[in-house]
This record gives C-alpha cells, sequence and structure tokens, in this order.
C-alpha cells in the first residue's frame, strides 16, 4: 500500500524549458509528494524537457493547460491534487534546501492554519542578490522583529497583509480544501491575482509564516508580465475596493499604507506611459499616506526625471 501524500507541489510552465531542470530539481526528494506541472501552451523545448524529467522523476505529472495564463494553470492543477496541502512554485523559481520540511512542521503544528509563508531572496538573471521580500517591507519587519521561528500573524491577519503583500506565491503551502472553497486563484485578474487569493484565504483561517529565506525569486524574466504597469496598478486598485471593508474593520490604518502602494504603483505606471508631471503628483500622494525616506526619495527621483530635457 502506497504511503498518502502529504503535499501536492503546483508548477504552472509556459516557455520556460531553461529553468525547469533547476526548478523541480530543488524539490525535497520526499516520496509523500507530488509534482504536478500544467504546460501552459508552450512553444519552446518546455514539452521535451518536462517528458525527459518525468521519465526520470516517478513523482512528476504533467498536464496540458490551454494557455490560458499562470491562475488557469494553477486551478487545473489544484482541481485534481491529491494531498491535503498545496505548495505552488513558479517554473523560474527555486527552492532552498529545508524549505518545505520547516512549513510542513510548521502546519503540523499548527492544523488549522489556512496558509503560511516565508520569506524570500529576489534575484536577477545574472545572479545579482537584491535583498529579501521581508527587508523590502519595514511595516511588516518591525510588527514581527521579536518572533522568532514558525509565528501565527494574528486575527488582523487579512489586515497585515492588505497594507503589505509580502507574501510571494513560490514560498506558499496552503490546505488543498480551503483553496478550492475560495475557488482558487482569481483567472479574470491579469495581474495581483495572487494577493486576492491570500486575503480571500486570510478571512477564512489563520495565517502562519516562517522568517527563513525558502525561495530564490527571479526578478526580470525576459517575457514575463511585470512590464506590464499600467494592467497591474489597475488589478491592485481592483483588489483593494474588494478588500477595503474587511482590512479597515480590522486596522484603520492598513487602509493608508496601502493606498501608498497603491498610488506608487500608479506613478510607475505613468512613468511607463511618459506622464512624469502624472508620476510625481502619485508618488509624493504616496509619500503623504505613508511617510519615509524611502517614498521621498521615489518622489524626488521621479522629479528629477520629469524636469529633465527631452532627448
Amino acid at each position: 500500500m502506497h504511503k498518502p501524500l502529504d503535499l501536492s507541489v503546483i508548477i504552472p510552465a509556459r516557455n520556460v524549458a531553461g529553468y525547469l531542470p533547476a526548478c523541480i530539481g530543488s524539490i525535497a526528494s520526499d516520496p509523500a509528494l507530488e509534482i504536478i506541472v500544467v504546460d501552459d501552451g508552450s512553444t519552446d523545448e518546455t514539452p521535451e524537457v518536462l517528458a525527459d524529467l518525468a521519465a526520470r522523476e516517478p513523482r512528476l505529472r504533467v498536464l496540458p493547460g490551454a494557455g490560458r495564463g499562470p491562475s488557469a494553470a494553477r486551478n487545473l492543477a489544484l482541481a485534481v491534487a491529491r494531498a491535503p496541502l498545496v505548495a505552488f512554485l513558479d517554473a523560474d523559481d527555486t527552492w532552498r534546501p529545508g524549505k518545505l520540511a520547516v512549513q510542513l512542521a510548521l502546519h503540523r503544528a499548527f492544523p488549522d492554519l489556512g496558509f503560511s509563508f516565508t520569506d524570500y531572496r529576489h534575484v536577477t538573471p545574472e545572479g545579482e542578490d537584491r535583498g529579501t521580500c521581508f527587508q523590502y517591507w519595514p511595516g511588516f519587519a518591525a510588527r514581527h522583529a521579536k518572533a522568532r521561528g514558525g509565528f501565527l500573524l494574528g486575527a488582523d491577519a487579512l489586515a497585515q497583509l492588505y497594507a503589505e503583500n509580502v507574501v510571494g506565491t513560490s514560498t506558499v503551502v496552503a490546505q488543498t480544501r480551503l483553496l478550492r472553497h475560495c475557488g482558487g486563484f482569481g483567472e479574470l485578474l491579469v495581474s495581483a491575482e495572487d494577493w486576492d487569493l491570500w486575503l480571500r484565504l486570510a478571512a477564512e483561517a489563520p495565517v502562519g509564516c516562517l522568517k527563513l529565506v525558502g525561495t530564490d525569486y527571479l526578478m526580470h524574466r525576459p517575457g514575463n508580465l511585470s512590464h506590464k504597469a499600467a494592467e497591474r496598478a489597475s488589478a491592485l486598485r481592483s483588489v483593494a475596493e474588494w478588500h477595503r471593508a474587511a482590512a479597515g474593520a480590522l486596522d484603520p490604518a492598513a487602509l493608508r499604507r496601502c493606498e501608498a502602494r497603491l498610488l506608487a504603483a500608479e506613478a510607475e505606471a505613468a512613468m511607463a506611459a511618459g506622464q512624469p508631471w502624472s508620476a510625481v503628483a502619485k508618488q509624493c500622494g504616496a509619500a503623504l499616506h505613508q511617510p519615509g525616506r524611502r517614498a521621498v526619495r521615489h518622489a524626488a527621483a521621479l522629479l528629477l526625471q520629469a524636469l529633465r530635457p527631452a532627448a
């Protein structure tokens, strides 16, 4: 009789042939997990790479996707996941040794957890270290400065995640049942669908966190969606409106901190659209909502760009 599965690892994949071996190779060798990769309409060598990996990795299942994006691909895998817990991993990211073991231990210690997450490190394609996620969000870091090991975010978890989106998708382990109950990732959103899901999960069950850096997140991969600044800013604004009332009821200050993030994203979109003075106004608004040296530096940098004569 086969041992019951502890975990289903879900990986959406589209045109990531060069990244998949390292990604799947970073997963722990525990036989009590399955790996589900959804090939979401790749046109490169991804199918061949997956076939080769599957021939050598008995835990790997490959599903065909319909080219509808990572949210639909993750939901497709979620529908067939056989374990009580799901871990998400993007095909261009990698897990660090021990990440899964300590995270699964946290879920065993707190079986009511809806989901947990860890810190992660930003890495460029050239291997440059750009710092960790938790270093970037000072409010979250200050709130949990004294926490050691695994901990619970507390009753206002939704408000904390609303104020600062500290959850990286490739760090998350979540209850399969709860993910299905909440409807999975919002497939109509072009961006911020992960933030929306974490907020919906936080409204339903406790949230756990580990300070360890468990994942290396690849920044600026050619062909990814991060350059679509206007679409991202619009999606962030929509998600914020959906969860505004729930977050404000827990912590009114979270609304101000979230608004600062939204304005900063809209400033980035304005610069990308060639509207420097609109970007300056948005970034100054962000600095007013959440004063700090970083916000002021960003506003000053945008002002200098706006004043610079056109080439």
